[in-house]
Order: C-alpha cells, then structure tokens, then sequence
C-alpha cells in the first residue's frame, strides 16, 4: 500500500495513478474541498478520506507520499496524519522523491523541462507518443481532455514515461532521466532562488545528472541558454538544438514548415495558436526523431492535440458574445507569448487581459517586466497579488506595477465582484484572457 497525504494535488493525483497502474495499491487524504482532481481519483477508484485524521491511516503502508503544503523536511510538522506516520517510521517522501523512484522503473524517462511551456509540451509530446501506439505513460502538470485527467496511463510493457519535470525547490533533481528537454531558461521563483545565478545552476546541475550521451535537447535560440548554461556543460554530450532559425538540428522556417537535420517536413500546423507553442512542438519533434520514430505521422498526429486546461483555454463565450480564455501565465514572458497568441487568433478583436499577479517575490522581481507584457493588451484590468503558502505577505502591490504599464487603459481592482461588473458588458468584438496561477479563473466562470 502507498498512502498519499494532499492526493488531490495535480501532481500527486498523477502519480498515484501511475503507480496503481503498476501494480500498487493506491490510497490517499485530503481537505473536503472539492478540486478537479474529485474526478480523476473518483474515475481512477482510488479511495480519498478527509479530512485529515490519524485514524485514516491504515496499517499495511510500503511508503507514504507528502504533499509538500504538509511536510518540510526543515520544519515541524503540524498535519495530524504526518505526526502519525513519523511516529510509526514509515519512509516518506515527498511528490519529486516519489516521482523519482516511479522514474527508474521505465527504460526511459523523458524529461520536460524550461521556464515556461513544461506543461503544454509534456502532454504534446505524451499524446504525440500515444498516437503512434508507444503506450507512454505521462505525468503531467494540469488537466488534459484528451487523457481525461491529467495522468496518461500506458501499458505494463510501456518503455516510456513522460515528466513534467519541475525546477522549483530543485525538485527535477530527484528524477532519473535518459532525455532532457530543456524548452526555455528565464529567472523565476525568487522566493527559492534569490540570484539569476542560482537558478542557472539547477538547470546546470540537472544536465550534469543525464548521462552524457543520452540527449540533451535544447533551444538553440535561447539567450539565456547560450549565455549561462551551455558554457559549463561538457563538450562531448549529446545535444540536440531546436528553434526558429536554420542554425538549429531542427528548425522551422516562415511558413511553418519542419526541417530536421536538413530533411524536409511537412508544416506544423496546431489547434492552439503562437509561435511559441510551434517552437516546443520542435523539441517533441527531436523526442521522435532520437527514439526513430516516423515523424511525417507524428507531425500529422499533433494537429489533433486540443490543449491543456488553463493554458490558452477556450471556455466559451459571455452573455454579451465577448470571447473568453483562461490562461495560467504568471511570468512577464508567458504573457507576452499568450498575448501575441491571441492576437493571432483573433485579429480583430479588442484585447482584455484581467491580471492576478502570483507571489510578492516574483511581483517585486519583475516588475518592469509585467509592465512591459501586460502593456501588449488592449486594457488590463489588475487584481491583488495572489499570494502563496509559503510567502502569505509581502512589502509590495499590485499598484507596484501600474507606472510601467503604458498605452493601454489600465484599471486596478480589489476583488472579482467589482471587475466582474465591468467586464461583463464586452460584446462579440471583445477577448477576454484571465492570466496569473490563483483564482482568477472564478471571473470566467462566473461569466459563463
């Protein structure tokens, strides 16, 4: 038995499919709230108890695994459930030490990895695989309608699992990997790296952990990449460049047509819009073409991919006809890119951006930067930082930000009812994207 403390997590839901599909019996507690996640274990019959209480544990426990919003290895626990299985001596671990473990039991684990795009290029590469019957398993980082949750379950023979492989807190370090894509490096989370330099090194260090001659797959047109993180990596590794110009392994050229080492491919050609979703389509293609897969077909196959939830997602449109898109950017760059996707989808339309910054850290760090992203909308409506468990209060505002906001009509707000009384009455020549990782999102279903 593998006993899940905070199951209803994303992630840990993920993983206790997989692991159930492996052979183990899988149970787990959580808060009474119900979450997306209900669903999928509901589907998956895996059994949840709430709320967290001793007696929910049962005695026949291999391992337990602990959402990291109820264990810190540095800190005192208070949830009810760790006190107990400390006492007992059971071995814990957190969701990256047992996503690490799942990894050794596959002949290869691909790894997705960057600043930005980690989810929407895992479950692109997941289903490419899928649809060219490689029966992969995939762990991904949000809900995928096409796997009806947010695990892909492959089959006992599957050679494959796919990560979304997370740098925070260092946690990709934990993974066994024989594939790395690393699709974008762009300084994030100064709440756990306080320099760029740091938050380099964990890219440099999970490079150093792949063996030097599985691939490293890289975007050869990242700045970032070229500047801070390929001088230290060993000459001799195997590596593999992506990105929109001819000097890249695989390239893409004005009319979106794929070149792979000088071969000749058909266009990408993808339900969800950008430029920036079609570079990290190239680094799936590098995935198929290292493993000798038919590439024709799985260009072919990509077009079918609809997406995840909360990235770029269609929900449908407003009593007054405005279009409406959620979208889970909370970084300046995966704001810019979101935005110059949806100008490209709807030429013609008035852009709203409604903006829940995430975390005073990453608010006060990039300040100028939100700045210039958010300036791209057509109007920007701001709410109040949305903060996180470990970083509740902060010295700065979402007002922080409004002096480098220029040529768009800005607004500040401090709740969703007040907003919501203003952007309710956009029509059918109006787009309104929700962005940031709180709960914005509530202003597009309560438009609905």
């Amino acid at each position: 038995m593998i006993y899940f403390v905070g199951i209803k997590g994303v992630g840990m839901t993920a993983l206790a499919q997989v692991l159930q599909a492996q052979g183990m019996k899988v149970m787990g507690s959580d808060i009474a709230e119900t979450f997306m996640t209900d669903k999928v274990l509901a589907q998956a019959h895996i059994s949840v108890k709430s709320p967290f209480h001793q007696d929910n544990i049962p005695q026949d426990i291999q391992y337990a695994v602990i959402s990291g919003a109820y264990y810190q290895k540095d800190k005192t626990p208070t949830n009810p459930e760790v006190i107990e299985l400390l006492s007992r001596n059971i071995p814990i671990f957190t969701y990256s030490e047992a996503l690490g473990k799942v990894s050794e039991l596959f002949a290869t684990t691909i790894a997705v990895a960057g600043s930005h795009g980690k989810t929407t290029t895992s479950a692109l590469l997941t289903y490419t695989l899928q649809e060219l019957n490689q029966n992969p398993f995939g762990v991904i980082g949000s809900f995928v309608p096409q796997f009806n949750g947010n695990a892909c379950i492959g089959d006992t023979q599957s050679q494959y699992l796919v990560v979304e492989a997370d740098e925070y807190q260092n946690h990709f370090l934990d993974l066994n990997i024989q594939c790395l894509i690393i699709l974008n490096v762009d300084y994030d989370h100064p709440d756990y790296f306080p320099t760029p330099q740091l938050y380099y090194q964990a890219f440099i260090q999970a490079i150093h952990k792949l063996p030097i001659h599985k691939p490293l797959i890289i975007n050869g047109d990242d700045e970032t990449i070229k500047t801070h993180i390929l001088p230290f990596i060993e000459k001799d590794r195997m590596i593999i460049t992506f990105g929109l110009h001819s000097h890249n392994d695989i390239t893409l050229n004005d009319q979106y047509e794929v070149s792979v080492k000088g071969v000749s491919y058909p266009k990408i050609d993808l339900l969800i819009p950008g430029n920036h979703n079609r570079c990290n389509a190239l680094a799936v293609i590098a995935v198929l073409d290292y493993l000798g897969l038919d590439i024709h077909q799985g260009i072919k196959k990509m077009k079918q991919f609809r997406g995840t939830q909360r990235r770029l997602e269609y929900k449908g449109v407003s009593k007054n006809g405005a279009t409406l898109i959620d979208d889970y950017a909370h970084h300046p760059t995966e704001i810019s890119a979101g935005i110059q996707a949806l100008r490209e989808a709807y030429p013609q339309h008035t852009l709203h951006c409604v903006f829940q910054p995430h975390t005073f850290s990453r608010t006060e760090s990039l300040l100028q930067e939100f700045g210039k992203a958010l300036s791209q909308a057509d109007n920007v409506y701001i709410l109040p930082i949305y903060g996180s468990a470990r970083e509740e209060i902060g010295t700065i505002t979402s007002e922080d930000i409004l002096p480098f906001i220029n040529n768009t009509h800005t607004r500040l707000y401090s709740d969703i009812a007040l907003l919501l009384s203003d952007v309710e009455i956009l029509t059918d020549k109006d787009v309104i994207v929700t962005m940031g990782a709180g709960d914005v999102w509530k202003i597009i279903n309560n438009m609905l």
